[in-house]
């Protein structure tokens, strides 16, 4: 485009374009197109290389996340694999030295509890290393909570006292006044690196020497020693105590045991909490390591946190020998289903757990779930890194079914995070066991939710029957109050019905005379006897009872007396069958009279007057005595079946009933510590059945 500028410009002057200055004009042009050129590439060039660049990191970064995953299930598979094998020597070395496995000989108890004593001496190396590399690669995560460093520190010292006294050592403790000294920090981490300085403290020191720890503060902050008064450490050797794997070559230490890996975890675990550690030693006087760590301000001082939140210390047992323990009481008869993997570990708890308890064994998580699901067992006991389905999402299954949420899950792990702790309780876990475990641990926190879920479901069997107590006692308050008013109403209507009857009795006499009246006064007689009937039902319905319930009473005696009381209501079409024996029952002699009254004379008001049948009868049932009255009447429906022992109820016309006479039954028969039941087809008849304490001839 230049170009053909200048040739316009020429043109539009009217002037001769020199070839001088139209050849260098035209090289600048080639020039600027060149370089316009090579910086256009350049940049393309750099644009691409930054574009690459940038996938390359994100690859990498993809890398880094994978093997940070990757390191992340290193870490829990190595813990596994490593911890249960121990908790395969662990378990059973404790298990042979309690007196329920009979007493073992003196060699033999020694060479168990050597097994014990190095094993654990194992499982503290794989847990130092464990942690050393989580430090190295920043795994761990750090749980910061207000720590109360005094409270934490005489814990520990508390732990340690036993093994100090083993050494023959005296482990002191001393604690500045103007406390408490408050430490923003991972309680678990303060707890391993007073342990290790401890430990280390009595393993250098000589018999008969003292160990000291001190807790105070400064300008700076918290501190904490830990002085022996052992072999010491030379000079040259001071930089170097804290180095992995180092240990100070001299003659006499060579002597004591370790690995070198102590005092680097304690290094390290101060320095990722901001702090820092410094050692004063003299050789053959002996070592003080010193621990800075910065305080809280006072005003937010808490209270110190529990001992639960520190899990790996029991892990760390300093004990050298294995105290021996008393067995808990099993809870006899309790199923529990145990889950795990490993058939060798599986086959222990059973044989283990299987000498209190009945134990169902699953090496398939899957298999056991559906199991769990089709026969809830009392308790499951399962591990939690299986293949398939794991110990969370097991309890995750178990939670969510109607018909095992309530059973007690007890998830064992050799993962000691606290995230994996965590997850297990969101997923409903009751409790959490770090292997290897000491099995009598394991057993303890079987029979404590054992017994917890017992109580419970005592507890709620106690709200049951109090919540029944309570309806049958407001329906007792009912009914006596009804009594007391139905009995009130009786009595004031028996006045004016005395009075009524009498005057009846004088105006038959005066008007006897006049036959047109005869009618009349029939019907005023019959409406006087109902009158009466009813409120002489009303009176014993208000009556909770009359006389000793206690008598000895003959059914053959009292059942003919009913009948002949209601024969003169008794249709000529209707039969009544008596098969009574010789049963005799502890009842009120006039209660039980009114009962069987009550019941023929509804049995008669419900049958056919020309075809109709009552049958009496009774038998003997153990230390009960059945009497049945059953007829071939219109029967009762269902829906009136569950009201026919309410007052008042009755399915009868107006004016032919009150709807007392069965709830009188009931009453009465209650007293008698008797049941009435009822049974009733429509259209078959109905058959009513008193049982009463028999009397034994």
């Amino acid at each position: 485009l230049l170009p053909v500028g200048y040739l316009a410009v020429a043109i539009a002057g009217h002037e001769p374009l020199g070839a001088k200055h139209f050849a260098s004009n035209l090289m600048l042009l080639v020039d600027s197109a060149l370089i316009t050129c090579i910086g256009n590439r350049v940049v393309t060039n750099l644009f691409l290389r930054e574009v690459k660049l940038r996938i390359d990191l994100e690859k990498a970064n993809e890398r880094l996340r994978e093997l940070d995953r990757l390191k992340s299930e290193f870490f829990a598979n190595v813990s596994h694999e490593l911890r249960t094998p121990l908790t395969l020597i662990l378990a059973p070395a404790s298990s042979l030295t309690r007196e329920s496995h009979g007493r073992l000989e003196t060699g033999q108890r020694t060479l168990v509890e050597t097994i014990h004593r190095n094993a654990t001496r194992l499982l503290q190396l794989i847990n130092d290393l464990l942690l050393l590399a989580k430090l190295e690669s920043g795994e761990p995560r750090i749980d910061r909570v207000p720590v109360d460093v005094g409270g934490s520190v005489r814990r520990i010292s508390d732990e340690a006292q036993a093994y100090a006294e083993s050494l023959d050592l005296q482990l002191e403790l001393e604690i500045e006044r103007g406390g408490p000294f408050t430490w923003n920090g991972d309680e678990r981490h303060l707890d391993r690196i007073v342990l290790n300085l401890i430990s280390n403290a009595c393993k250098f020191s000589r018999p008969g020497g003292a160990v000291k720890v001190a807790v105070g503060s400064d300008r700076e902050g918290i501190w904490i020693t830990v002085a022996d008064q052992g072999i010491g450490i030379a000079p040259h050797d001071l930089d170097r105590i804290f180095d992995r794997f180092v240990q100070v070559e001299s003659s006499s230490t060579r002597r004591f045991q370790g690995t070198g890996i102590g005092l680097s975890i304690v290094k390290q675990l101060v320095t990722l909490h901001g702090g820092r550690i410094v050692v004063e030693s003299e050789p053959g006087k002996g070592s003080t390591f010193i621990v800075h760590l910065s305080a809280v301000p006072r005003i937010v001082v808490p209270v110190a946190a529990p001992m639960s939140s520190a899990p790996e210390l029991p892990k760390v047992r300093l004990e050298p020998a294995l105290p021996g323990q008393v067995e808990p009481a099993g809870i006899v008869g309790a199923r529990l289903a145990v889950v795990e993997d490993n058939p060798e570990l599986l086959a222990y708890l059973t044989q283990e757990l299987g000498r209190w308890y009945r134990v169902v064994p699953y090496v398939d998580s899957t298999e056991a779930v559906q199991a769990i699901d089709a026969d809830p067992p009392d308790l499951i006991v399962s591990d939690i890194m299986m293949p398939g389905l794991d110990g969370i999402a097991l309890a995750r299954k178990v939670r969510g079914q109607p018909r095992t949420a309530e059973v007690p899950v007890i998830l064992l792990s050799a993962r000691e995070e606290v995230e994996s702790k965590i997850a297990g309780f969101e997923a409903g876990a009751d409790d959490y066991v770090h292997k290897p475990f000491d099995l009598q641990e394991l057993r303890a926190r079987i029979e404590l939710h054992l017994r917890l879920r017992s109580q419970a479901q005592k507890l709620r069997e106690a709200l049951e029957q109090l919540k029944k107590a309570e309806a049958s006692l407001v329906q007792s308050e009912k009914m006596v109050a009804l009594g007391r008013m139905i009995a009130g109403v009786a009595h004031e209507l028996n006045n004016p019905i005395h009075f009524l009857r009498g005057n009846l009795a004088l105006l038959r006499r005066h008007i006897s005379s006049v036959g047109s009246t005869a009618p009349l006064m029939a019907d005023i007689d019959e409406s006087v006897e109902r009158l009466t009937a009813v409120t002489r039902q009303l009176l014993l319905f208000g009556r909770k009872q009359s006389g000793d319930v206690n008598a000895a009473v003959k059914l053959a005696d009292v059942v003919p007396l009913a009948v002949k009381m209601v024969a003169p209501q008794t249709p000529k079409g209707v039969r009544i069958v008596q098969e009574i024996d010789g049963e005799v029952v502890r009842a009120n002699p006039q209660d039980l009279f009114q009962v069987i009254l009550n019941i023929v004379h509804n049995a008669l008001q419900a049958v056919d007057p020309q075809h109709g049948e009552v049958r009496i009868a009774a038998s003997r049932n153990g230390d009960r005595v059945e009497l049945s009255v059953i007829d071939n009447g219109c029967g009762i429906t269902k829906e009136n079946l569950s009201r026919i022992f309410d007052p008042f109820f009755t399915t009868k016309p107006p004016g032919s009933g009150t709807g007392l006479g069965l709830s009188i039954v009931q009453e009465l028969v209650a007293a008698q510590h008797g049941t009435v039941r009822v049974e009733s087809e429509p259209g078959r008849g109905t058959t009513v059945a008193v049982s009463l304490p028999a009397v034994s001839a």
